[in-house]
């Protein structure tokens, strides 16, 4: 039993590694976007899927919070949320001698700790519910707020509506059922269809999807996509759709064990990673200027660096020294019942 338990633990936190280096490589690819079709493509085939998983995942795991009402847990989002921000703050304030600072509006990374705050609120107040009602609803809110233009980066309400359905969702499945269902062959075979059928679709017409670009990332009102702004109830729909399909097969195809484990060790480090990865990114792209010597490098076909330099910057966001920093702000000491 014990081994079985380490087992599913191990690959879910492969799934978090596999997550987090995707958020590194996204992250690498917007760098680029301006300039390069092929990262315009990555960062959309990326921004289609990984965060609305990533906060599946939060919410798969979030049961014994959101249950006991574990204020400790809760509070603390709250201050990685602030933590996040003033690492944010302090590093450009250093690097650049000024910086602005706003504690409602929010467009970088520490979004991601305010929507776990709220969606563990959130969820703690409709847990009782009947879940289709909930979930229904939540994904019609979603589809309805995009009309708003008020509802945008001020205290990340945006993502935080867009992405709840996924919290939400994570919260209603069973781990142990997730991973009976992923052991068998159909799953499998269908997730490879999905997945390949996402690969070529990306391939071929990623460019020509682009314009999407402010959908996917949960952040942005209708308005953003111009003509079709009237479609938007239809379009948030469809991209949930294909979010669902592709963590439904990402998931599935997820395996249980690596060699040496090191992508389990890293996933159980994703925090740290997520924290200090964009400024390791900034100064390597604005400081020290990497791009041109991907360049150099390979004239032709640069982008591929991408894959091992978001390896390398994951595994070196994930040292100790930053996951003591991060766990020390993290772990906010709290009574709870």
């Amino acid at each position: 039993m014990k081994k079985e338990i380490s087992s599913r633990l191990e690959k879910w936190d492969i799934l978090k590694f596999i997550l987090i280096f995707l958020v590194v490589l996204g992250h690498i690819a917007d760098f680029s976007t301006r300039s390069n079709e092929y990262m315009r493509t990555l960062y959309l085939a990326i921004y289609t899927f990984h965060m609305p998983l990533f906060i599946f995942v939060s919410g798969l795991f979030a049961k014994k919070t959101v249950n006991e009402k574990r204020k400790d847990k809760i509070f603390g989002y709250l201050v990685m949320y602030f933590v996040l921000k003033f690492i944010n703050f302090l590093y450009f304030w250093i690097s650049a001698g000024k910086t602005s600072f706003s504690v409602f509006t929010e467009t970088g990374l520490p979004w991601f700790m305010l929507a776990l705050f709220a969606h563990s609120l959130i969820t703690i107040a409709v847990k009782d519910f009947s879940p289709k009602y909930v979930m229904v609803f939540g994904v019609l809110v979603a589809c309805l707020a995009g009309y708003d233009k008020n509802i945008n980066s001020f205290l990340a309400l945006s993502r935080i509506i867009v992405f709840f359905p996924f919290y939400y969702a994570g919260y209603l499945f069973d781990t142990k059922k997730i991973e009976t269902h992923c052991r068998k062959a159909l799953p499998k075979i269908l997730s490879v269809i999905i997945i390949t059928a996402f690969v070529l679709t990306a391939v071929f017409f990623g460019e020509r999807y682009y314009w999407l670009r402010p959908l996917v990332t949960g952040a942005n009102p209708f308005a953003s996509l111009n003509t079709c702004e009237e479609y938007g109830f239809l379009i948030r729909l469809g991209y949930y759709a294909v979010a669902a399909a592709l963590c439904y097969a990402v998931i599935v195809l997820t395996p249980s064990k690596t060699p040496l484990g090191i992508a389990a060790k890293i996933g159980r480090r994703t925090l740290p990673v997520y924290a200090f990865h964009y400024i390791i990114l900034y100064i390597l792209y604005y400081n020290i200027g990497i791009q041109p010597m991907l360049e150099k490098l390979s004239p032709v076909h640069w982008e591929w660096f991408s894959l091992p330099l978001a390896l390398a910057v994951t595994l070196f966001s994930a040292n100790g020294l930053f996951n003591k920093i991060i766990n020390l702000a993290a772990n906010v000491p709290a009574k709870h019942n």
